[in-house]
């Protein structure tokens, strides 16, 4: 743990700000300030200073509690920007 720790403060992230997609379940997003776009194909997400773009198939929000949401639907993949 300490090692992927150590890669994402050198890549300037956030231990705090992760994510963890489950294949064909969902995933689940921290630090979510907001939803810049919506549809059951794409959601872009704003995390801290960052944009994340998930990507997939039946997309929808499940629930959004301080910061912490989870997508349910089949996930194809997720882009930081």
């Amino acid at each position: 743990m300490e090692f992927l720790r150590e890669i994402l403060n050198s890549a300037g992230a956030d231990t705090l700000n992760a994510f963890t997609v489950v294949p064909g379940f969902g995933g689940y997003f921290k630090d979510v300030k907001g939803v810049a776009d919506f549809s059951p194909q794409k959601i872009m997400l704003i995390v801290g200073k960052l944009a994340v773009t998930v990507v997939g198939e039946g997309l929808a929000i499940g629930r959004y509690f301080c910061g912490d949401l989870f997508i349910s639907g089949a996930i194809a993949g997720v882009s930081i920007e």
